[in-house]
């Protein structure tokens, strides 16, 4: 039992690449020995003497739905195995065990119910599934046969991935290696000793998993194991079942896919390229699950890892885990595209001899692999997720290869008018959606791996969040300085200059300033209005200026200032001004408008923080300059005064305590005037909606009263 007890405390304490190696290897035997289980069929079916490519058609297209039942195992188990593995890093060997004893249930009723389905169904979806009247005499008798045996292919796939998941790799493969070897030893037996021909290698492949399956059962029912199959824990738990078959999900759409898109291949292959085409797609599947399932095996080794250092919260070894697995997978993915592009006769030649047939696929296969070198990377980031408990992206990913892109890829290209046949377009469809799922899962993964360390504490990601957060200091203070610097430039440089080449604009005040928190509301007198009042108004240097917040922006600034009637519309040459102007302004202007110490003015739900920040303005003793006219085009206004601005002097009273002066302000910069109304005292006794038409109107009398 202590030996038990270490082999699972190794995978938190073991140096990560001697315990991925130890894991990884007898996982990735054992996806070669389960695929010795339809290869090794196919390559007897394929020489049986006078039928074999006939025969070893109708085998593939049955694969469909061979991959569908094993899907169902991958949705049970793939999901429970990892989350079993977070239970026990967690050191919960209760709800581990409880997830074992749940699965164990689903894999039985899943396995029950497919049977059943598989035994009245099958002819028909042989048909749909690509089927011709030359192959169905083939797939139905391995179908029907295989179906019987499809409890024992569910515990086997199903179980085996818990003891992986205890760290019993090991014990994983032998459960799978003893169904091979008799699969291998049994259909010569009963394909040509017997002359069973495909029903003898369906009824080998069945009695081999129900061996796999008792020795699985053998193993989680004994004393080796950490886990164990109690009865106590078999009934169904939502709160067990849910979460496990949430995670299982994106395994399901990645094997249950694969056999919609032998559908999607068959029925069109066989519609440009005939009998041979499809035959030759059986290859391709072969040795894609060549590629594949050794992939597979390896990242369900580094999987067990990272769902238990996950579990314990250690992030250091979830990190190197993740890194050996990717760069094992890159490898042996490009060495199998290296292999596959330069000798794709060697491959061919495995199923059959015939030279039409190896010439044809051949020349197929190199197309249909041509990206797969990279294929590494999607297997490595998709486990990774389910290792993680991120069923939302492992789900997102698996859709997006096989559904968004693949299906509808293998229809569109052989019309899309390609330099190629419409064969080899359909073959092309793998690599082009192979490339494209790549990039978006390598982004995401980016992404969501960094964010499930940060929430375990990981040492590096937080020093990368320190370093983040002492840059943006360091950039806010030299942006503070800059903003300094702006406004030394605006107060001595800018300003002056304007003073200098603009003649005086004299203030006249009908009543003497008396100091209390004001606010000018002026005309705009087209540019010269806020030009007369920074530059020449007798209290320019306790104004700050309302200024329309897309005029700050350099990006928004243009749009802005097409709006605003900058220039003649109907003008000679409105169309050169409307493209050129703007931009040239926005170079400039912002920059200046921000040193005035201005306040942005905002016209969506971001307008109280105008109204606070000009308050806050108003209680340190700054007044409020205000251009309230709207432009109704070239050097025209709106007559009307919008009357927001008296919004200031009730939130004024209410903060400050202060009554609030309004007063209207008229420039007239051709006769270098500027003159100041009578103050509009906000009366907080006073109804506020009589009080903004109140002002308002004594505003637009003002502004009347010098003609505008």
């Amino acid at each position: 039992m202590n030996n038990v007890k270490s082999e699972t405390a190794a995978l938190g304490a073991e140096p990560v690449a001697g315990l991925l190696k130890r894991l990884a290897l007898p996982a990735i035997a054992a996806q070669l020995i389960n695929l010795l289980y339809n290869v090794v069929d196919r390559i007897y079916i394929g020489h049986i003497p006078g039928e074999g490519k006939l025969a070893l058609t109708g085998a593939g297209v049955c694969l469909p739905l061979i991959l569908i039942i094993s899907a169902f195992a991958a949705l049970v188990s793939m999901g429970a195995a990892p989350r079993a593995s977070i239970y026990l890093g967690r050191g919960d060997s209760a709800s581990a065990e409880k997830t074992l004893g749940n699965s164990f249930t689903l894999l039985l009723a899943i396995g029950a119910a497919l049977t059943l389905i598989f035994l009245y169904w099958a002819k028909p979806m042989l048909l749909r599934f690509g089927a011709s009247e030359n192959t169905i005499i083939y797939a139905l008798p391995y179908m029907r046969i295989y179906a019987l045996g499809t409890v024992f292919v569910q515990l086997t796939i199903g179980l085996t991935a818990f003891i992986t998941a205890e760290g019993f790799a090991k014990k994983s493969m032998q459960a799978v290696l003893i169904g091979a070897v008799m699969n291998i030893v049994l259909d010569p037996i009963f394909i040509f000793a017997l002359d069973m021909g495909v029903s003898g290698a369906a009824l080998a492949t069945i009695l081999s998993q129900a061996v796999s399956a008792a020795f699985t059962l053998h193993f989680l029912t004994g004393q080796h194991s950490t886990l164990r199959i109690r009865a106590a824990c078999m009934k169904l738990d939502g709160a067990i079942v849910g979460p496990s078959l949430a995670l299982g999900l994106a395994p399901f759409i990645m094997q249950a896919t694969e056999s919609i898109l032998c559908v999607c291949y068959n029925a069109s292959l066989l519609r440009y390229g005939g009998d041979i085409a499809v035959g030759a797609m059986t290859v391709l599947s072969s040795c894609s699950q060549l590629v594949m399932l050794p992939l597979v095996g390896l990242a369900q080794g580094a999987q067990t890892i990272i769902s238990f250092n996950f579990g314990a919260r250690n992030p250091a070894r979830v990190r190197k885990a993740f890194s050996l697995l990717l760069k094992c997978c890159v490898i042996y993915a490009v060495t199998l595209w290296a292999l596959g592009e330069l000798f794709p006769q060697g491959f061919v030649h495995i199923f059959n001899s015939d030279p039409e047939f190896v010439s044809f696929t051949a020349h197929a296969l190199r197309v249909y692999m041509a990206v797969v070198g990279l294929f590494g990377i999607q297997v490595a980031c998709q486990q990774a997720f389910v290792a993680l408990g991120q069923a939302k992206s492992a789900v997102s990913v698996a859709i997006l290869r096989k559904l968004i892109l693949l299906v509808p890829l293998i229809y569109i290209l052989p019309r899309a008018g390609l330099p190629l046949t419409q064969t080899d377009a359909v073959f092309l469809a793998e690599p082009v959606a192979d490339f494209l799922s790549v990039t978006y899962t390598s982004i995401l993964f980016s992404i969501v791996f960094r964010r499930v360390l940060a929430s375990i504490g990981d040492p590096a990601l937080e020093e990368r969040a320190r370093q983040k957060r002492l840059r943006a200091e360091h950039k806010a203070l030299g942006y503070r300085r800059w903003e300094g610097h702006r406004s030394w430039i605006y107060e001595k440089l800018l300003r002056p200059a304007v003073c200098a080449a603009t003649k005086p604009v004299k203030t006249c005040w009908a009543e003497p300033y008396d100091g209390r928190p004001a606010v000018f509301v002026a005309n705009h007198d087209r540019a010269y209005g806020p030009i007369a009042m920074m530059g020449w108004f007798d209290q320019r240097d306790t104004l700050r200026p309302w200024i329309n917040a897309q005029m700050l922006s350099a990006r928004e600034a243009p749009a802005y200032i097409r709006g605003d009637f900058w220039w003649d519309p109907n003008g000679r040459w409105a169309r050169l001004e409307d493209y050129t102007l703007p931009y040239l302004v926005a170079l400039f202007v912002p920059p200046i408008l921000r040193g005035s110490d201005c306040i942005p003015v905002y016209h969506d739900t971001d307008v109280l923080k105008t109204l606070k920040k000009s308050v806050r303005a108003l209680g340190e003793g700054k007044n409020i300059l205000l251009f309230p006219e709207h432009p109704t085009g070239y050097l025209t206004y709106d007559k009307k005064v919008d009357p927001g601005f008296v919004s200031l002097g009730r939130l004024g009273w209410a903060r400050l305590k202060k009554q609030i002066s309004f007063y209207p302000v008229h420039i007239d910069w051709s006769a270098q005037r500027i003159d100041v109304g009578a103050p509009i005292v906000y009366d907080p006794a006073v109804p506020y909606a009589d009080q903004c038409s109140a002002a308002a109107e004594a505003v637009e009398k003002f502004f009347e009263s010098f003609g505008d």
